[in-house]
């Protein structure tokens, strides 16, 4: 029995794996030239990865709408129109998709726990279904791994919860999202079109 369970834990750690590869980003992330907080906990930064401009003159922008593109594992913060965050993200693995449409945050918990995964922490859990799918901080491995949810790096979780009210609209999308269209974050956080 010992082997067979070896055997089996081999076989899905080599296909997880396998899947990290075709969830990466094609388009690369917009640039910031200003101070900024990166996310670099005990996960690989090359996954856990965030900007969100910190300016001493200028209060945090408060949130009026997020885009969540599963293909490219990413998530755009939006204020007044403009782009004012973006992070990495790790959206349901194959079996627990991430739903996909128009969503709003209708409850928020600082220490929130699964009632569904064995009391899994989820720390600045933002509800968007009511089967229980939200943003929260947690593992960001490369490709999708969560069983549902959408896994922030912890400290864009902190931000972005201290931004977010209920009743912020979410758009999470099956598409990618086009970095010809997209807009980028300057020196000064202000949003230019490409």
């Amino acid at each position: 029995m010992k082997t067979f369970v070896l055997l089996f834990t081999l076989l899905t750690a080599t296909a997880v794996q396998a899947d990290a590869t075709s969830y990466s980003s094609k388009h690369p992330a917009p640039a910031i030239s200003t101070p900024y907080t990166v996310s670099a906990s005990v996960q690989d930064p090359a996954f856990a990865r965030f900007e969100w401009p910190l300016t001493d003159t200028a209060p945090p922008a408060t949130v009026d709408n997020i885009i969540i593109s599963i293909p490219d594992q990413r998530l755009y913060v939006y204020h007044d129109q403009q782009l004012v965050a973006w992070s990495s993200v790790s959206s349901g693995k194959p079996g627990h998709e991430t739903p996909t449409g128009d969503f709003t945050v209708s409850e928020k918990d600082l220490n929130h726990h699964s009632n569904l995964y064995e009391d899994a922490p989820m720390p600045y859990f933002m509800r968007l279904t009511e089967g229980g799918v939200g943003m929260h901080a947690g593992l960001l491995p490369g490709y999708p791994a969560s069983h549902g949810c959408v896994r922030l790096p912890p400290e864009m979780a902190r931000q972005l919860y201290q931004r977010v009210d209920s009743g912020t609209p979410v758009q999470i999308t099956d598409d990618p999202i086009n970095a010809s269209v997209t807009q980028n974050l300057t020196s000064t956080g202000s949003v230019v079109q490409n």
